[in-house]
């Protein structure tokens, strides 16, 4: 099995209606962040196949055209789901089925798949992390559109999981199967931990396609059932059945303190209420009271009734998680440190603070299996570029790091090659929330040198002496910058660190790329990074690295690590046996 990619699938169950969009971007951001390619296949929202079969079958009784028609189903969320990804900083591609090659044969509509151009989704993975394919549908041989049954789409992933040898998750609303229905209140229903092929035919028909599970015991197949955000799943495989030790997850909401409401902030906020099951925003804290904070893209008003100006009230509050989007040393430093040493998780994405002085205060808390100080979002905003940096290191050394790490940058020199003067570019960076009203520190590259100096801690470890000379884009002018660009180069800000023995060098600096570079396809506020092991792995990661949707986005894959790590603890609580005093 190729352990890098891994095929979800969202059904109708999940992905009601475009509101669910959200739900599917983080479970695939979780996938992602862990060091996979993801393929997310997709069925029609909720109702939309039914209503589109009603339709059709009303104009027409050719099969092939009412497939076409119904295919629109699938066709409009797995688009809107790409849509989505792309604008929440994640490199994502929509991929149809004409595309994928996905071909198939039989009654146009309980068609059975038979090939796919598995090259063709490896290319697609050389520059997006992220694919999204329709379920439920494929081409006959004469390119007509065709249909794989009601609930093709778990067909359609099994089918490309065992083409693409991947992994395989199907995804419903619920955390995988059980002996009965348990929705029903009366019935105390057991989930399976793992289960066979033979009984999932018998039992799980309602919840995996028949067509599906007979495809994957036939080609010996294993598959997971579960629901998104969950650590609870059934294992589908040749058996023998077991009934899980732990039937349901169940730790109830996180109280949650919110330091900071600016860009970011409110993109955080707008996340956590649209998941009113997990999360209670108890206190968050502004400068200014009067301000008016509403985000128009998400109909969003904050509630005056949970803002404060006093920071040390608000982590006093009873709370379990302090997620701080203020910036800077004063008073971030004093204040999570605080938090964390009352008990309390924080997440972050202040790279300053996690370069500072303060790392040694703060670094314990990073530390072990469940580490109370998560900062992801520090560097790369969308990108897990840490994650994957550790992840490497764990298993390789890691010789070299070059990368893209400044959206407003990026920006600003996009813009400064088409002959746009340096203040306009700069003008329009912060109009488009990509550059703080105090653009300094992006500038003169000292917001690049903080993420290059988490990247190397990431690489090397935290002994390791670490030199770094640095150079921002301050004085670089747009008649400079289309010369390098009319020479068939690009001008980028690059952040660079490597190993030379038991030296560690560092370098923030502008460098003319030529076209052909990785780092020279970073357009806008995309982040690019690629990564050198000592086996020869070169591994690569773009996405978006500034703005308020994939910064938040980040740091929402944060919280939801802690929610697993917390049920996880509850988990482990639960299976130990009951200690009864004689």
């Amino acid at each position: 099995m190729h352990p890098s990619i891994v095929v979800l699938k969202f059904g109708s169950s999940v992905l009601q209606t475009e509101a669910d969009l959200p739900q599917a971007i983080d479970e695939i951001y979780r996938e992602w962040r862990a060091g996979r390619r993801v393929i997310a296949v997709v069925s029609a929202f909720a109702g939309v196949t039914d209503k589109r079969f009603a339709e059709t079958r009303a104009v027409t009784a050719d099969l092939h055209e009412q497939a076409a028609w119904v295919a629109g189903g699938e066709e409009e969320s797995g688009t809107k789901l790409a849509a989505a990804l792309v604008a929440n900083g994640v490199s994502a591609r929509y991929v149809d089925a004409r595309a994928a090659g996905l071909r198939a044969h039989g009654d146009p509509h309980e068609s059975t798949p038979v090939s796919l151009n598995a090259s063709y989704l490896h290319e697609c993975f050389q520059e997006h992390a992220v694919l999204v394919v329709p379920g439920f549908i494929a081409q006959d041989i004469q390119g007509r559109t065709v249909l794989l049954g009601r609930g093709g789409s778990d067909l359609t992933a099994l089918f490309l999981a065992k083409n693409l040898d991947a992994r395989c998750r199907l995804l419903k609303d619920v955390d995988g199967v059980y002996e009965s229905d348990p929705a029903v209140v009366e019935n105390h229903a057991q989930r399976f931990n793992r289960l066979s092929w033979r009984t999932a035919l018998s039992i799980g028909g309602k919840i995996i396609q028949p067509r599906a599970l007979q495809f994957a015991q036939s080609h010996g197949q294993s598959f997971e059932v579960a629901c998104v955000d969950s650590n609870l799943s059934t294992l589908v495989d040749a058996g023998p059945d077991e009934i899980a030790a732990v039937p349901h997850e169940n730790i109830g909401r996180v109280r949650v303190v919110l330091l900071g409401l600016g860009t970011v902030g409110l993109g955080v906020y707008a996340h956590l209420i649209r998941r009113p099951d997990l999360f209670e925003v108890v206190r968050i804290v502004v400068r200014d009271l009067d301000k008016p904070r509403r985000i128009e893209e998400a109909d969003l008003e904050v509630p005056k009734s949970l803002l404060s100006t006093d920071v040390w009230d608000a982590i006093a509050q009873p709370a379990d998680l302090v997620i701080e989007t203020l910036g800077g040393l004063d008073p971030a430093g004093e204040v999570v440190h605080a938090a964390l040493s009352r008990g309390r998780a924080v997440v972050t994405a202040n790279k300053a603070l996690i370069a500072s002085r303060w790392w040694e205060k703060l670094a314990r808390f990073a530390a072990g299996e469940q580490p109370s100080l998560k900062f992801s979002a520090a560097v790369g905003g969308a990108v897990p570029v840490l994650e994957t940096i550790a992840a490497l290191a764990r298993h390789s050394t890691v010789v070299q790091v070059r990368a893209i790490l400044n959206g407003t940058c990026n920006f600003i020199l996009d813009l400064l090659e088409q002959r746009i003067d340096f203040d306009t570019a700069l003008a329009q960076a912060q109009a488009n929330g990509y550059a703080e009203a105090d653009p300094h520190d992006d500038l003169v590259g000292l917001d690049a040198a903080r993420k290059l100096e988490l990247i190397a801690r990431a690489a090397f470890g935290e002994s390791s002496h670490f030199e770094l000379n640095v150079r921002g884009i301050v004085g670089v002018t747009a008649s400079q910058a289309a010369l390098v660009r009319e020479e068939g180069l690009s001008l980028k800000l690059v952040g660079a660190c490597e190993r030379s023995g038991g030296h560690i060098a560092g370098v923030v600096k502008l460098q003319e790329l030529p076209s052909n570079d990785f780092l020279a396809g970073a357009r806008a506020e995309e982040n690019r990074v690629e990564i050198l092991a000592g086996n020869g792995q070169r591994v690569r990661l773009a996405g978006k690295g500034a703005g308020r949707w994939p910064t938040a986005l980040s740091i929402l894959g944060d919280v939801h690590e802690y929610l697993r790590e917390r049920r996880l603890a509850r988990q482990d609580e639960q299976a130990q046996p009951a200690v009864v005093n004689a």
